[in-house]
């Protein structure tokens, strides 16, 4: 099944707003200023673009291939950059960004050697590179799995598994420097938020598995909001820090 991206757009922002912890963690591991280039690979809507540019003033560039998601970016801030690209084609040249992150992004990505390839390119000597997502283990760890079990097939089909991008990572110029996760024992009742995102199938993998699966976890998830039912999960994500090392001439 195929995802319109550009369909999605015309909801995304309903339901998906900037990780403030996310950031704050740039924030920690990084200096930045005004001369600073960041790209945010895969931008979207631009809700981690337009946060960053307000809080660093740095020089932010935004890279989405969906028309309408970008243009929805562009509405945003009229101070950062966005240009269409994708994991093929970044439209910058080479050695100009000294940051580079993604959200979310690299389980849309069919070919992530070409990706790394592409990053490595526009990336500075000594430029570092972020990349923000799931490992295997806290796909099966999400606390709506239990509602959508369905879900986790899909996922960790299209997400690839932590070693594997090192892997690539690596084969591909960048040399590994940390990863850090967020796991942590939560328990809380489901919030109104997250129930409307899944009304609107927020999240792209709500548009891989079948009506019929959707339509039921989404009844099930109802009934528990409904009687605010505490859900126990360790779920969080993967953060995979890289360098692009400087050239011994």
């Amino acid at each position: 099944m195929e995802i319109d991206y550009n369909e999605l757009a015309k909801k995304y922002d309903l339901t998906r707003k900037e990780n403030v912890d996310t950031i704050n963690r740039f924030l920690e591991n990084l200096s930045f200023s005004e001369e600073t280039n960041i790209l945010d690979f895969g931008c979207g809507t631009g809700n981690f673009t337009c946060a960053l540019k307000r809080i660093t003033n740095a020089n932010v560039y935004g890279v989405e291939p969906a028309d309408k998601m970008r243009q929805k970016a562009i509405d945003k801030n009229t101070d950062v950059i966005f240009e269409k690209g994708n994991h093929e084609k970044i439209p910058f040249m080479d050695n100009f960004f000294d940051f580079i992150y993604m959200t979310d992004v690299i389980h849309h990505i069919p070919n992530i050697n070409v990706m790394f390839k592409e990053l490595n390119r526009v990336l500075k000597q000594g430029g570092s590179l972020c990349i923000v997502t799931e490992s295997h283990k806290q796909i099966e760890s999400r606390f709506w799995a239990k509602y959508f079990p369905a879900t986790v097939k899909v996922e960790k089909k299209r997400y690839p598994d932590i070693p594997e991008i090192v892997e690539s990572a690596t084969n591909n110029g960048f040399v590994f420097s940390k990863i850090e996760t967020t796991d942590a024992n939560h328990k809380h009742s489901i919030s109104k938020n997250f129930l409307m995102l899944v009304e609107n199938k927020g999240y792209s993998m709500f548009h891989l598995i079948s009506n019929d699966d959707h339509e039921c976890g989404l009844a099930d998830l109802r009934n528990d909001y409904s009687k605010q039912v505490k859900i126990e999960y360790s779920h969080g994500e993967t953060f995979l820090w890289l360098k692009k090392p400087f050239k011994n001439w």
